[in-house]
């Protein structure tokens, strides 16, 4: 579109749909019928404009409204052909029908002029608004062989599309049973959430140089009725995916301080307890509220709380995450790096970033004892965080003897599977409790 053709804020009116005459789900299912009997092709595509309900908002309906209309007659003048129609799923949904066609390569062709059709600007006054559509294709009678099915496989389709870079789908079985377990595994997630379902593991940290436990690493434990044990990173994804990644760290958070209030009290231990973070969640704003509102609520102090943040090569291109750790630290909640695929260069901006700590794992590194080199290589880290004023935690530390030449080389602490598992904030207690060290 042109600035000629921009939309005039005082417009009321209108513009017709592509088949006033007949309802939209009506005439699709006209057209289906209409090649179930001669046995051509049919394709639908699905546009989600993404920005009509934003416009609707800021402008108003009737602005909205005047948008709307430019759209279809966009896709009507630049896309279609004769024959061919679109109708209005939704305040920000169109759906394309192209009848007949001779296969999804047309289809494709087609969604790609709409995207070209609906990525140029709209005036409205003298502000450019960009759509951000993105368009799912599905074919009859291959993806479905009536109306309603090729509706919802087309949408279907669309929210793949919304993740990929080309911002175009087509339907495939596979991807819409992937989509239905996500839709599933998220509303399981929310409800694990809303009703405190999550679990914490404990897994010991200890003072090399005082040799006592002095604090313990609160592991993310979700135990989903059909698929088992989740791994932490695939139960943040979801969190990610569902717009509730605040709530899941405020569940963990809270859960975590709770039970080493009680270690405290109970037990005699006086831990501070470290929660990993991928970096990602440092996108969200509210992440210092959620910290604060958890630490007031236990009473605990920033400085027992040690933030492990994995990822960390999302921060050189979030401004917002790199804001939010700089903030967490004016806390004074200790910040540890826990990210076991960095690439050293990264060291050189890390370096400028507040943390106060890093973990290295050592596992590869078996026979500390037996191999100069591997000592050496820990002795030049160990000497590179401590010029970086980090302090080290080695995890996968194998056996005793690896643990005392660690305390040589200068490591700070360590958390080691080789003293057991991750224990239950019972057997954490039982295990360790007034008699630590």
């Amino acid at each position: 579109m042109s600035k000629a053709d921009f939309v005039d804020p005082a417009a009321t009116s209108c513009g017709p749909s592509a088949s006033d005459a007949i309802p939209f789900p009506e005439a699709l299912r006209g057209e289906v019928e209409k090649r179930r009997a001669d046995g051509a092709n049919l394709a639908v595509l699905l546009i989600e404009c993404g920005v009509i309900s934003r416009i609707d908002a800021v402008w108003g309906y009737h602005v909205g409204d005047a948008v709307r209309d430019r759209v279809i007659a966009s896709l009507s003048t630049d896309v279609l052909r004769p024959g061919d129609f679109v109708g209005e799923m939704g305040r920000d949904d169109f759906a394309c029908v192209l009848s007949p066609v001779e296969g999804p390569a047309v289809a494709l062709l087609a969604a790609k002029k709409s995207l070209r059709a609906l990525n140029t600007p709209f005036w409205i006054d003298e502000e450019e608004i960009f759509a951000n559509p993105a368009i799912g294709i599905a074919m009859y009678p291959a993806h479905g062989d009536q109306a309603e099915t090729l509706l919802q496989r087309a949408k279907s389709a669309c929210a793949l599309a919304r993740e990929l870079a080309g911002r175009v789908a087509d339907y495939g079985e596979d991807r819409d049973h992937s989509a239905a377990s996500k839709l599933l595994y998220e509303n399981r997630l929310r409800t694990a959430v809303s009703e405190d379902a999550l679990d914490l593991v404990f897994q010991p940290q200890y003072d090399l140089r005082l040799g006592q436990v002095m604090g313990a690493e609160g592991l993310l434990r979700w135990r989903d009725p059909t698929r088992g044990i989740i791994a932490a990173e695939d139960v943040f994804a979801a969190a990610e995916s569902a717009d509730m990644v605040t709530n899941l760290v405020s569940s963990i958070l809270n859960r975590a301080l709770r039970n080493v209030s009680e270690f405290r009290y109970s037990a005699g231990l006086d831990l501070r307890i470290g929660i990993k973070l991928p970096a990602r969640a440092l996108r969200h704003t509210e992440l210092l509220d959620v910290v604060q509102r958890a630490l007031g609520t236990w009473s605990r102090r920033p400085g027992t709380l040690i933030l492990e943040i994995g990822e960390t090569s999302v921060l050189g291109a979030e401004a917002t995450a790199r804001e939010t750790l700089g903030r967490l630290k004016e806390l004074g909640v200790k910040l540890s790096i826990d990210d076991a695929g960095m690439a050293l260069s990264s060291l050189f901006w890390l370096s400028t970033m507040p943390f106060q700590e890093i973990k290295i794992d050592v596992s590869a590194a078996r026979d500390l004892a037996g191999v100069p080199k591997s000592e050496r290589i820990l002795q030049s880290i160990i000497e590179l965080a401590h010029h970086l004023r980090l302090e080290v935690v080695a995890v996968g530390v194998a056996d005793d003897a690896s643990a005392t030449r660690l305390k040589e080389l200068g490591c700070d602490y360590m958390q080691a599977d080789y003293k057991g598992p991750a224990l239950d904030p019972k057997q954490f207690v039982e295990r360790i409790g007034f008699n630590a060290g």
